[in-house]
């Protein structure tokens, strides 16, 4: 039931494939299906020489600042430690000389990202903003280093609507940079938790009036034609045999893929 979708989705990917970043935001309530969406995505993107990194914002985090981007830059480590000696060791000059002479402020952030780019000289010493500029300006650089050549990164954010202040704010300054290309950000969130002034809101307006691409899918309920597919695939019946019990789960569940699966699992113990 998440064709249409999936489709905009890879349509997203292909036109940061060939020009500048841009956000797909994917809204709907818990268990709706956004994560299962978008790692539906992610066999296409790799076999694009594509990287998929992904993080996810806890609400007993909100005061951490990018914990989520922390988690993705180690999930992206982890994926180019992998690589052959020369492509590592190429990834290593690429990177070194885009963020010079400012690499320990991302290794502050990103320890793991020294196992790529090694030890880094310190930094003098700055006023709270000056240092939170700093870092977003080496941030800016170390992507554009990162989607250079033909080379294309999706980061995949999950509940955006927890993202902390300073997250929020690297957003509106990586989205509204024309320096940065193939980039293709994916942001998930709850938009039941989202009114007109939450962070999020005000952070994606001031994307838009800085000349930012966002666009958004949002995901309803499966419905009753879908749960059907679904049902003839697991039972191994035909659709129309299973009309029925179809009916019944899309009653007890209002259609929520998270509902209808645990449904299915009680039914079935």
């Amino acid at each position: 039931g998440r064709e249409d979708e999936v489709a905009r989705l890879l349509e997203a990917f292909e036109r940061t494939r060939r020009g500048p970043a841009e956000l797909m935001l994917v809204a709907g309530y818990s268990g709706v299906g956004k994560s299962a969406l978008i790692h539906e995505v992610h066999k296409p993107i790799t076999k694009a020489r594509g990287y998929f990194i992904a993080g996810k914002f806890d609400q007993l985090q909100r005061n951490v600042p990018y914990s989520g981007l922390v988690a993705a830059f180690r999930d992206l480590v982890r994926q180019l430690v992998t690589e052959s000696p020369e492509r590592l060791a190429a990834w290593k000059r690429s990177i070194n000389d885009a963020v010079a002479p400012n690499g320990q402020v991302l290794l502050d952030v990103v320890p793991d990202l020294a196992l790529v780019i090694g030890p880094q000289p310190p930094v003098p010493e700055l006023g709270p903003a000056e240092a939170a500029n700093r870092f977003n300006r080496s941030m800016g650089r170390l992507l554009r280093a990162l989607c250079a050549k033909d080379n294309v990164i999706v980061l995949f954010l999950d509940d955006l609507q927890w993202a902390d202040s300073a997250t929020l704010h690297l957003l509106r300054v990586v989205l509204t940079d024309d320096g940065i290309r193939r980039l293709f950000m994916i942001g998930a969130y709850r938009d039941n938790e989202v009114d007109a002034l939450h962070p999020l809101t005000l952070a994606l307006r001031a994307v838009r009036d800085g000349g930012g691409t966002i666009n958004t899918l949002t995901l309803a309920p499966l419905g009753m034609a879908a749960v059907a597919r679904l049902l003839g695939d697991a039972l191994q019946s035909d659709s129309a045999e299973v009309t029925a019990l179809a009916r019944l789960v899309v009653q007890k569940t209002q259609g929520n893929p998270l509902f209808v699966r645990q449904f299915l699992l009680a039914l079935h113990e």
